[in-house]
């Protein structure tokens, strides 16, 4: 008996440690997000609006914030420890890891299944984990959706009070760390219909409108309420991004098929009558899995952001119930040891490779390391403008240069841009002609600059341009 409980120890202890090495290993080749995570950061540290950093739609105002919820944690965070944005970003990273994992360990009430589905997932759908590493809110609404799954699924429900309390706790917090995507909740209504959940359907919805009241009245009823939704109707008919210049979790997922058969066969393992399958079937992790999925045919973060939080899910059930895994089914030290030990070692390995640079691609930015003089003496002056198409551009100038001041056309959403700016923007991005800049060049003042990419300097009458980081940094000369 001692062995066993000494046994189970060691395990929960490596699993721990994976955990809590994984996100280290990534942090210490120097990885730094490529996007979301540095202009929060930057956000956080500096006392300005939306509208002092970027040009906005007249129809916003400029004080409106999509993330009010997570700026206003991180500033307390900067105030508290004194870390300025770098540190904000590695802290933003730690936290979005830790977070899923841990509460997944805890929730799952089962932590060597839950470490096992997580290797499998690392190996089929790395997106999962990866996605953390970003340091975006969004790890909140993952989380949410991971940990209200296991209660919804448990062999056990618990008591009513007690899941009522989860449910508006969990709901309480994603809320209001990230509300920039409420209306997505409503995935988690066609499984619970499906599965005829009636009871859970009307906690969630009672709990939902609780949480979403409560981070309206803390964060600001426009920009938990209106704003998201502007934002969405914005970006679908305004903005006019093409399909190839979207972010990657806003592009089709591609079909991913090879996943979503691996869950199915997971849960076909076992044989099983006809209706036996169909309660199989029939479940709530599953059928958000294949509703993310669908969905995610048009938009890949449905699947990434909530169909791969549900596959997680859906395997630590399925290797609970269905092959014994547990801390109670692990009966043989030595096999206990070799399967969970070759599991870590699969999901260590496999996540911390510097696979095609995933990790160390940041490290060839020069705009996130050049001294910040060279860079600041290119810039806009005081009052100016930057315009240019590049976001890439603007995550890294701004997280560098959060106090400069000067606006962005260009910012992390073009959505929320101007009407003539987006015009602008989408002429350039069909051919990226240096004449589709014109009408940028014509309304430039001596305070503004303009950012071109290419590979040999722009012409254009009254613009002088010169090289800028492997970019062109072009300004209007006196008349």
């Amino acid at each position: 008996m001692k062995d066993e409980r000494l046994t189970r120890l060691v395990l929960l202890l490596v699993i721990l440690a994976v955990f809590l090495l994984v996100p280290l290993r990534i942090i210490a080749y120097g990885y730094t997000p490529p996007d979301d995570a540095l202009r929060h950061a930057a956000f956080a540290v500096v006392d300005r609006t939306w509208g002092d950093v970027m040009l906005l739609d007249a129809r916003l105002p400029a004080w409106m914030d999509l993330h009010p919820g997570w700026h206003g944690f991180l500033r307390v965070v900067h105030d508290v420890t004194g870390w300025d944005q770098g540190a904000l970003v590695t802290f933003s990273i730690l936290l979005a890891s830790w977070t899923f994992v841990f509460a997944g360990t805890l929730a799952s009430g089962n932590p060597p299944a839950w470490f096992l589905a997580c290797t499998v997932m690392a190996v089929l759908e790395p997106a999962l984990i990866l996605k953390l590493t970003l340091g975006r809110p969004l790890f909140a609404s993952m989380t949410a959706i991971m940990v209200l799954l296991f209660v919804w699924t448990r062999r056990q429900p618990l008591r009513f009070p007690v899941e009522a309390v989860v449910t508006w706790l969990v709901l309480a917090v994603s809320l209001l760390l990230y509300s920039s995507a409420w209306y997505l909740w409503l995935l988690t209504v066609p499984p619970l219909v499906l599965c005829k959940r009636w009871r859970t359907l009307a906690l969630v919805a009672a709990c939902f409108g609780l949480a979403l009241g409560l981070t309206a009245v803390v964060n600001g009823w426009y920009n938990v309420i209106v704003l998201p939704v502007e934002q969405l109707r914005l970006a679908l008919f305004q903005a006019g991004t093409l399909t190839p210049d979207l972010a990657t979790e806003l592009q089709p997922s591609g079909a991913p098929v090879f996943g979503i058969f691996c869950v199915t066969l997971a849960l076909l393992a076992r044989r099983s009558g006809v209706r036996s399958l169909t309660d199989r079937l029939m479940q709530v992790d599953f059928l958000l899995v294949v509703t993310a999925w669908v969905m995610g045919l048009h938009v890949a973060r449905f699947w990434v952001e909530w169909g791969l939080p549900a596959m997680a899910v859906c395997f630590t059930r399925q290797l609970g119930e269905d092959l014994g895994i547990s801390f109670e089914g692990l009966r043989r030290r030595s096999g206990s040891v070799l399967l969970l030990g070759a599991a870590a070692a699969t999901f260590y390995l496999s996540l911390t490779a510097d696979q095609g640079g995933r990790f160390t691609n940041s490290l060839k930015n020069p705009l996130l390391f050049a001294p910040l003089d060279e860079i600041a003496a290119d810039m806009p002056e005081p009052g100016g403008v930057l315009y240019s198409i590049d976001m890439g551009a603007f995550y890294s100038l701004f997280h560098r240069l959060p106090n400069a001041r000067f606006r962005y056309a260009t910012a992390y959403e073009p959505g929320l841009m101007p009407a003539d700016d987006q015009a602008v923007r989408r002429n350039i991005q069909i051919l990226n002609l240096t004449a589709d800049y014109k009408p940028w060049f014509d309304k430039m003042r001596p305070a503004d600059r303009v950012l071109l990419r290419g590979a040999t300097a722009p012409q254009w009458p009254g613009m002088a341009f010169t090289p800028f980081y492997g970019a062109w940094i072009g300004r209007k000369l006196p008349p």
